[in-house]
């Protein structure tokens, strides 16, 4: 990962990482607009990671947050030219590092059932499925 740079995504216009997104199967919805980017980026920064490629363009995110208890990962996704080298693990140890300095004892993530084959990814770095939770969601605008 040498040929890396990691900032933060107050580093990076936010329409730059949606497009990423978009290019790389992550569901970008109404929440994920340029202003909640700005917004999100700015309350806990150093947990939103961007890992940018040589020519200085999006090749990796990491999107972490807090809520006072518990961390949460979203949006991690990896340009397919850099998939398999290692990328995707480093962008997790980096957002898991800053957890553990903020003393959060247990992270959650949730995995879109289109994406359902990285399963094995966060498998192997120890994050367990869980069977007994049913995720509830309502749009309030």
């Amino acid at each position: 990962m040498q040929q890396v740079k990691f900032v933060r995504a107050t580093e990076i216009d936010p329409q730059e990482i949606i497009d990423f997104w978009k290019h790389n199967s992550i569901t970008v919805t109404p929440t994920d607009s340029p202003e909640e980017l700005k917004t999100a980026a700015e309350l806990h920064p150093h947990l939103f990671i961007i890992g940018l490629g040589p020519d200085d363009r999006v090749i990796g995110t990491v999107w972490g947050g807090f809520d006072g208890r518990r961390g949460y990962v979203a949006h991690l996704a990896v340009d397919e030219p850099y998939r398999n080298r290692g990328l995707g693990s480093h962008l997790m140890e980096k957002v898991e590092t800053e957890f553990r300095k903020m003393n959060v004892y247990k992270v959650h993530l949730f995995v879109e059932q289109h994406n359902a084959a990285v399963g094995d990814f966060y498998r192997r770095r120890g994050y367990k499925e869980r069977s007994d939770l049913t995720v509830f969601s309502k749009t309030l605008w």
